[in-house]
């Protein structure tokens, strides 16, 4: 039966491996098809296109914007998106001169404190990919001050530790109408560590249409309460590795959950279905 990975980071965020290489690795593993979703970015998704054509691996834009609600992170997910949507980079490049403001005021934080590393080495982390904690982190690791990436955040970048910076905001809502606009399909992604899970069934009469059933921090009976949840709600299902690369905070290998391809073609049809009516 072919499968997918619909969750998979690559260079141009926080991931590890360029997106060529995503593909290549997801070849390699006997999927069919790969969801590219960066952090904020699209910028991996070319590439990633380019790459697939060669393979014969399916190459779904994507997206995974970072919002919150209260004290909460909500991760949107957005699927089969017009990655060019002139909306939809705007916002995104918004998105990304703010993750760069908040990670030189971490590094202004962390020397206030005594701990001194240099927002070049963030740059150089980042490796011109859109910036975020895992980058401050493994400059923090790069100067010594914390053994790994994993140590770094619980004692600098965590809420309420001496280097974390509130992200600006952009709300779950905003996320899930940029994600329509530009086409897509608006998701929800890893449920199970937001906690309150009104938080994103709010966000259904907004255009919330599928939800991540499968992903490395979902337990079985997790898995079961989501695949309720989307039949009884009427959501589309997803799911994925939220691959990143080794050395990462949570290392995954791609495909690790990866889902039937079946749900891949009902993503498609949604759309399909939508424009239509457009």
């Amino acid at each position: 039966m072919p499968e997918a990975d619909l969750h998979v980071h690559t260079t141009a965020s926080d991931g590890k491996a360029s997106p060529g290489e995503v593909i290549r690795l997801a070849a390699e593993e006997g999927l069919c098809a790969v969801g590219i979703c960066d952090h904020d970015s699209t910028n991996g998704i070319d590439e990633a296109l380019e790459e697939g054509q060669k393979l014969g691996i399916e190459v779904i834009p994507g997206v995974e914007i970072n919002t919150d609600c209260g004290p909460t992170e909500l991760h949107i997910l957005g699927y089969f998106i017009d990655h060019r949507h002139p909306k939809l980079q705007d916002a995104l490049n918004w998105l990304r001169s703010s993750r760069e403001e908040r990670g030189r005021r971490m590094v202004e934080k962390l020397r206030q404190i005594g701990v001194h590393i240099e927002f070049d080495s963030v740059l150089r982390a980042s490796a011109g990919g859109a910036i975020g904690r895992p980058h401050v982190a493994a400059a923090l690791v790069e100067a010594g001050y914390a053994s790994d990436i994993n140590s770094a955040f619980g004692k600098y970048l965590v809420r309420g530790a001496p280097g974390y910076v509130e992200r600006v905001r952009f709300t779950p809502v905003e996320a899930v109408r940029l994600i329509l606009e530009a086409g897509g399909i608006p998701g929800i992604a890893h449920p199970a560590k937001i906690g309150n899970e009104n938080l994103w069934i709010d966000l259904i009469p907004h255009g919330l249409r599928c939800v991540e059933v499968y992903h490395p921090d979902h337990s079985v009976a997790d898995q079961r309460r989501y695949r309720r949840m989307a039949r009884e709600r009427g959501l589309l299902i997803t799911g994925g590795s939220d691959y990143h690369g080794p050395g990462s905070i949570r290392f995954c290998q791609i495909g690790q959950p990866r889902i039937p391809y079946e749900h891949v073609e009902a993503l498609r049809a949604s759309v399909e279905h939508r424009a239509k009516q457009i």
